[in-house]
């Protein structure tokens, strides 16, 4: 199964843990002794909750960032969410997000190339919809530039089976960097030819988002 590991032992983490856990092998990373056993009986052992600086490459190597499909900084504290994702990009995490709770900290994170959720406007809503359908399972909304972040999978009756990325990508105005097969997570030109059960990676303007998954779930 995939690996995802998620920076901080809190609420928001174990929402979105729960989200996972059907798709992931899921890490949660944290210094702390009383949130990480808080963390651990509320999800009743189903994620491994390692006790440790997420800040620290050694204890990202301890629990297999250079494996992970999905990498999560959801801690409360932006300097270290921001060093986490650090590392993570010098790893190669083809999926990064992180939880910028200053905005004033948003600009520092994208020049990272980091997709950002911005806590005052975004972690309750996006919480909430994480799990949106059968087809979109995971979903972040940056309402300062309008963007969505979208895991999606191809129901074997989409219309799009068969089509190349670069057509849908044209078609719709959106990118689609990465794509989820049983063999993995692979970075995709525009020539791949989409098959049913692909999960793409789809990033653009929520409405052309939205009009894609509608195609995608057949």
């Amino acid at each position: 199964m995939k690996l995802a590991i998620i920076v901080g032992a809190n609420n928001v983490s174990v929402n979105v843990a729960k989200a996972l856990m059907d798709k992931y092998d899921v890490v949660i990373v944290d210094s702390n002794d009383e949130a990480c056993s808080r963390v651990f009986k509320m999800l009743k052992s189903s994620a491994l909750v390692y006790r440790g600086d997420p800040s620290s490459e050694d204890v990202l190597n301890e629990v297999g960032i250079d494996k992970a499909e999905l990498f999560l900084a959801l801690s409360d504290n932006d300097e270290l969410n921001y060093k986490a994702c650090n590392i993570a990009r010098s790893k190669g995490v083809p999926l990064i997000i992180a939880r910028v709770n200053n905005r004033d900290n948003v600009d520092l994170f994208r020049e990272l190339n980091i997709n950002t959720i911005v806590v005052e406007d975004l972690v309750s809503r996006n919480i909430e919809t994480l799990i949106m359908s059968d087809s979109a399972r995971s979903v972040f909304t940056d309402p300062s530039t309008n963007l969505t972040f979208v895991v999606v999978r191809v129901n074997t009756d989409s219309q799009l089976i068969g089509k190349r990325i670069s057509e849908v990508s044209n078609g719709y105005g959106v990118a689609i960097p990465y794509v989820v097969t049983p063999n993995g997570i692979t970075k995709v030109g525009g020539d791949y030819v989409i098959e049913g059960n692909d999960e793409l990676v789809i990033a653009g303007p929520s409405e052309n988002v939205n009009k894609l998954i509608n195609e995608l779930s057949g």
